[in-house]
């Protein structure tokens, strides 16, 4: 039952690791469509989806990529990398597809599923997910029906979670089966609670005479069931909320068998909050009074409480000051909120007695209107009253009238004015951006600015480069014209606002200010420096994605290469009995895509093609995007927050390797530092070639030809021609001689007057070492020849009956005696020339002896 439903269950699983890392407060969160080992057929697709959301508070730039670990799984994914641009609070989809092939071996593959974002959250990723693709043969429908299962007791969903109060319990029962052949053991693993929580107990055991023994594990017989207990307690700090832990079940026979199943659990709102004013400081003279609120919250939700302060007395005589109006306290912790009390009207202080006594109160409320025990809280301050010593005030008024003739004397004869000094001196904003032709903006405030004789302003480099032309203003006459709409002058001071500077290329500036004083008594120059400004720059064009429609194509045959759409080809290959099919997609020339940031500032687009030897074999071609997309592309390209070009032509048909490089020039001029964006090998693949014609003087030929031959007649010629099918790469050979042929061509052959036998071989081989071979065995024979057999034995008679006549005469000289071989009669030549109209038939050979032959 566990195996039906093992997708949804790892759907949940990843859907509350989700949930867990929300809580954690990361910036992004990742969600895979695949169980992380996923068993795939070899000749099929796998999809894997991934969700991505930004819960950030800025936008970002996220890509997401598929690194290689088994070697051959980036080539499966056509796109095996992706770009995304995620507002806050925004998730979007992103779609891998793999094409596994269908000669792939059986065995598990090993991929990374990346997740960075390294602009803008640099602490947080980038996040890696392995994974694990498990190809199967072809032909596996099989479905093993002895793993084990197991079921929980209760069930319990999302929509009908258990509930279980802080402090309770809650009993679970996990019954398993054992459905194999085998013993086995197994062991119940909850990964997701803390262990304090849960409590797994097996079933126990007997050792010995009667002994139990706790077992760690369950073992069970074939065919038998058992159930381990599970046990959840929530401790007495659990929060409320929905908790959905995953339980893992591990089978010692089945080792790398995922049995999976969820626990839904809820855990109930409790609200408990204590409050109380405490004083720490009650009785005052001059200060504040100092008291805290305390909120302890001894339940297990947050609360968020709003204070408000009311005075209780007749006479608004005193301020109230809250550290905060607002507290969110979290379970068991406990807030502390400081309240002063500060008298405002002096003269009401008592002069005796035992002080004035104020009154207040504290009101608290539940911004999510809970209960609270105690929402009023109230507090005592004491005013205590003056002191005795009445006459002191005035004492000190006459030395304060003392102090003040002898400051006015040393200000009229001997005090040294002031220089001028630089208060402030800061920039208006800290970024500008080129773009919208952003100049620097200054203000500052200068004291003491009527002995104030020229002021000097010059931006430096961050290592004190002049970058601006010095500015200079005099002010001998009083504040420069140039100022007087910027700049404010009272008594004393000059304070000037958004004055503009000549700050206007993309660089970061410290603006430098000298302020030099009048000549006279203590005339000081002061200098400030403002903090660093930055003028952002136009923002360049750039190529995130640049590849070919798929990495390699087949060559198309003449008539073929004006179709528009792709086809598909299908090769059928015979191995150990069994016909597998594999198709592939064949287009007439090579076509790019590409994706370029920023498309508001490209000027152009230049593409050159390239061998992997670096010689060029297409000349550089630019696209013009200063008046928007070219007409060329206009339904091949997109422009929304991108430039999206897909399947644009770059006339290369011929097989071969080769290399494209796309190079996006911004307005204003070409950039060195932006390099060009090359593509991965593409390869074209030559088209698999096909002998069309093979003939002897204008016929088709079989495997063997047959010449007779007369000592009376002249052999004619032979015209052999033969016209292939293949790229103009292919190498054409005619074996033994003359070697090396065209394509398409014809020859001549003189047979061998004498009986004999020539093997004619026609090789056709393409650059990638595809072969087809046709071969002729070319035979001349004689007719009129009689069978060796019979001539050899009328010659050996007849030299016998000369030796015995030699040897009766007495002779010492044998004679040499030449017989001529017996012509054979007339029904033995009708019967010879029979048998030959015989031989001239077409022979029918067996397979084995057949010369090798490929399809035509």
């Amino acid at each position: 039952m566990l195996s039906k439903h093992l997708n949804s269950h790892i759907a949940d699983t990843q859907l509350s690791s989700s949930l867990l890392n929300s809580t954690r407060a990361k910036p992004l969160f990742v969600i895979l469509s695949a169980s992380g080992k996923d068993a795939v057929s070899a000749g099929s697709t796998f999809v894997l989806s991934v969700t991505l959301g930004n819960k950030g508070k800025q936008s970002a730039v996220i890509e997401v990529y598929i690194e290689e670990i088994s070697s051959g799984v980036r080539s499966w994914c056509t796109s095996g990398r992706e770009y995304l641009a995620l507002g806050s609070e925004q998730s979007e989809e992103v779609v891998f597809t793999f094409d596994v092939p269908v000669d792939t071996l059986p065995g598990t593959y090993n991929y990374i599923v990346v997740v960075d974002a390294h602009e803008h959250y640099p602490e947080d990723t980038p996040i890696r997910y392995e994974q694990y693709i498990q190809v199967l043969p072809a032909t596996n429908d099989i479905v093993s029906s002895s793993e084990p299962t197991f079921i929980l007791q209760p069930v319990s969903s999302s929509a009908n979670p258990a509930v279980i109060q802080q402090g309770g319990a809650l009993p679970v029962q996990v019954l398993v089966q054992n459905r194999g052949d085998c013993v086995d053991r197994f062991r119940l693993v909850c990964s997701d609670l803390p262990k304090s929580w849960f409590t797994i107990t097996y079933p126990q055991g007997f050792q010995g005479a009667g002994l139990i023994v706790q077992s760690d594990s369950l073992n069970l017989n074939p065919g038998e069931c058992g159930v381990i207990m599970l046990v959840i307690t929530p401790g007495m700090d659990a929060l409320s909320g929905n908790y959905v832990p995953t339980l893992r079940l591990y089978s010692e026979n089945y080792p790398d068998l995922i049995l999976l199943d969820l626990v839904y659990l809820q855990v109930p709102p409790r609200h408990l909050l204590q409050t109380e004013l405490r004083s720490i400081i009650s009785r005052v003279r001059t200060k504040p009074g100092l008291f805290q609120v305390q909120l302890t919250n001894s339940g297990n939700t947050e609360r968020q409480i709003s204070l408000q302060v009311k005075n209780l007395d007749e006479l608004e005589i005193y301020s109230y000051t809250l550290e905060q109006s607002q507290a969110l306290v979290q379970p068991q912790e406990t807030v502390g909120i400081n309240l002063q009390v500060q008298p405002q009207k002096w003269w009401r202080r008592p002069l005796i007695g035992g002080g004035r006594i104020v009154n207040f109160c504290v009101d608290l409320e539940d911004l999510q209107h809970l209960p609270i025990a105690n929402n009023s809280l109230p507090g005592v301050l004491v005013w205590e009253a003056r002191p005795l010593w009445q006459l002191l005030p005035f004492l000190l008024l006459g030395l304060l009238s003392v102090g003040a003739v002898a400051y006015l004397i040393w200000w009229v004869l001997f005090r040294i004015p002031p220089s001028p000094k630089i208060v402030e001196l800061y920039p208006e904003d800290t970024i500008y951006s080129a773009v919208n032709g952003d100049v620097v903006h200054l203000g500052w405030q200068i004291s003491d600015v009527n002995r104030l004789q020229t002021l000097k302003i010059v931006g430096l480099s961050v290592d004190g480069t002049p970058l601006t032309r010095k500015e200079v203003y005099d002010f001998n006459q009083g504040v420069p014209t140039d100022l007087q709409p910027f700049c404010t002058k009272n008594q004393s001071s000059l304070t000037c606002r958004q004055v503009r500077t000549s700050a206007r290329k993309s660089a970061t500036y410290v603006f430098e200010m000298t302020a030099l004083t009048k000549p006279g008594r203590g005339a000081v120059t002061d200098i400030g420096k403002t903090t660093p400004v930055t003028i952002v720059p136009i923002p360049q064009p750039s190529i995130v994605v640049f590849n070919s429609t798929q990495p390699i194509y087949q060559e198309v045959r003449g008539q073929e290469t004006g179709e528009k759409r792709q086809k598909v080809e299908v090769t059928s290959h015979k191995s150990k009995g069994k016909t597998e099919e594999s198709s592939k997609l064949v287009d007439d020339e090579i076509r790019l895509n590409w994706s370029v940031i920023h498309p508001k500032e490209l000027q152009s687009l230049q593409i050159i093609g390239r061998t992997p030897d670096n010689l060029i074999v297409s000349a550089v071609k630019t696209y013009d995007f200063s008046q928007g997309i070219p007409r060329e592309l206009r339904r091949l390209c997109t422009v929304e927050e991108q430039l999206v070009c897909q399947k644009v032509k770059t006339g290369i048909k011929k097989p071969g390797s080769y290399v494209f490089a796309l190079k996006a020039i911004p307005k204003g001029g070409e950039n060195d530092k932006l390099e060009p964006k090359q593509t991965e090998l593409i390869k074209i693949l030559p088209r698999p070639p096909r002998i069309l014609k093979f003939t002897i003087n204008g016929k088709p030929v079989n495997n063997k030809y047959l010449i007779p031959i007369s000592k009376d007649k002249k052999v004619l010629p032979l015209i052999f021609a033969w016209q292939v099918d293949a790229s103009d790469s292919t190498q054409v050979q005619l074996l033994p001689t003359p070697g090396s042929v065209p394509l398409k061509g014809s020859i001549s052959l003189n047979p061998d007057p004498k009986p004999s036998t020539m093997t004619l071989v026609l090789q056709v081989t393409t650059t990638t070492g595809q072969q087809q071979v046709r071969s002729l065995i070319l035979e001349t024979y004689d007719p009129q020849a009689q069978d060796p057999s019979v001539a050899a034995a009328a010659a050996v008679g007849q030299a016998l009956i000369n030796a015995q006549k030699a040897a009766s005469h007495g002779q010492n000289k044998a004679d040499t005696v030449q017989q001529e071989p017996q012509r054979p009669s007339k029904e033995e030549d009708e019967k010879d020339i029979d048998s030959d109209s015989d031989v001239k038939q077409p022979l029918t050979l067996f397979p084995f002896e057949q010369p090798p032959q490929l399809d035509r």
